[in-house]
């Protein structure tokens, strides 16, 4: 059972560096493809009164808006890190739970290890988002919309 365990955990880990680096680099091509636009919208402006009547239009606040690299959504974090954190709790507590059914002595008490430590992120997960919460809500970064997370 132990080296099922071990290439199913190593699979889980290589599909979440893959999919890590394959965001980023989309997140880092659809910037970079902003930042040209953006750029020759700029050199479409003949002067500084050309330009800052354009600012001033509701056309220009949503450029100035638009032309911050990554908009931060704190709410979106938040709930992200809640998923994550009662998957990863849910995953140590059946680990904790079938471990003594399915494995013999080695295998539990590597079980035991693996879902402890699962466990243990997983509650450091929703430890974190409640942080993020309370500091996010205190510091007024939380849409009023948004600050009961629905």
């Amino acid at each position: 059972m132990q080296p099922v365990f071990i290439v199913g955990t190593l699979a889980s880990l290589v599909g979440w560096i893959v999919w890590v680096i394959s965001t980023n680099v989309r997140r880092r091509h659809a910037t970079e493809k902003v930042a040209v636009l953006h750029g020759k919208l700029l050199d479409q402006c003949a002067n500084s009164n050309e330009l800052l009547r354009y600012l001033e239009s509701e056309q220009g606040r949503r450029f100035l808006e638009s032309a911050t690299i990554e908009i931060s959504n704190p709410a979106a974090r938040i709930l992200g890190a809640i998923q994550a954190g009662f998957i990863f709790s849910l995953v140590g507590v059946a680990g904790l739970l079938v471990r003594p059914s399915m494995f013999d002595s080695d295998g539990r008490e590597g079980m035991m290890l693996f879902a402890s430590i699962v466990l243990a992120i997983g509650v450091g997960f929703l430890i974190s988002a409640m942080t993020s919460y309370v500091l996010s809500r205190s510091w007024g970064l939380l849409k009023p919309g948004t600050s009961r997370m629905s």
